[in-house]
C-alpha cells in the first residue's frame, strides 16, 4: 500500500505548464495508443498553446486535470475528468455522467503497491462527485493497452460492452468502462 505522504496528488496550476508539457509529452512518447494525440504533433505545439491548455485546465470549474508530485516535487502521474456530452441532437453536458481521460503513470512509479493510479482516480472520482454532482464515471481504454485495461477493472470498472473508434486509427477500437462504486 502506498505511504500517504510519498506522493501529493492535487490540480494542476496556471504557472505549471511546463510540467504538464512534459508529462504529456512522456506519456505520449511512452503509450503512444492511449492518448488520441502523436508525439510529434504535440512535441511541435508552441509554448503559447502549451500555457493556454494549462490555463484552461486549471482554472475550469466544470473539468480537472490532477497530477501526483512524488517526493521530490515531480509531476509523476496525471489523470482529469470531465463531464461527458450528450449525443448531438441533446443540448450540453449529462451533469450525472463524468469521463476520466489522460490517464498516465511515469513508469518508475508504476505497480508493486506504489497506488499512484489509484491516488489519481480518487481525487478525480471525488471531484467529478462533489463538485460536478456525478452519478457514473467513464472511460475509454484502447483494445491493445492490456495494462491499462486491467487496472481499470482492478480499481473497479467494469466493461460495457460499448465500443468507439480510436481518433488515431479507425481500424481499433476503444473499449468503454463505467464505474459507479
Amino acid at each position: 500500500m502506498v505511504d500517504a505522504n510519498t506522493y501529493q496528488v492535487r490540480r494542476f496550476r496556471t504557472d505549471e505548464w511546463r510540467q504538464y508539457r512534459e508529462i504529456r509529452l512522456e506519456a505520449l512518447k511512452d503509450t503512444p495508443i492511449g492518448f488520441g494525440e502523436w508525439y510529434e504533433d504535440a512535441l511541435a505545439k508552441p509554448d503559447e498553446e502549451w500555457r493556454e491548455r494549462t490555463r484552461k485546465i486549471a482554472e475550469s470549474t466544470r473539468t480537472a486535470l490532477f497530477g501526483a508530485l512524488d517526493a521530490d516535487g515531480r509531476f509523476v502521474g496525471i489523470a482529469g475528468v470531465f463531464p461527458q456530452q450528450r449525443p448531438a441532437s441533446a443540448d450540453g453536458p449529462d451533469p450525472s455522467v463524468y469521463v476520466v481521460y489522460s490517464v498516465y503513470v511515469t513508469p518508475d512509479h508504476r505497480g508493486a503497491g506504489r497506488g499512484v493510479a489509484s491516488l489519481l482516480f480518487d481525487a478525480a472520482i471525488a471531484w467529478a462527485r462533489e463538485v460536478g454532482g456525478a452519478d457514473v464515471v467513464t472511460l475509454s481504454v484502447h483494445e491493445r493497452n492490456d495494462r491499462a485495461h486491467a487496472f481499470y477493472r482492478r480499481y473497479g470498472f467494469v466493461d460495457t460492452g460499448e465500443t468507439l473508434s480510436y481518433v488515431l486509427d479507425e481500424a481499433a477500437a476503444l473499449i468503454v468502462m463505467r464505474y459507479e462504486g
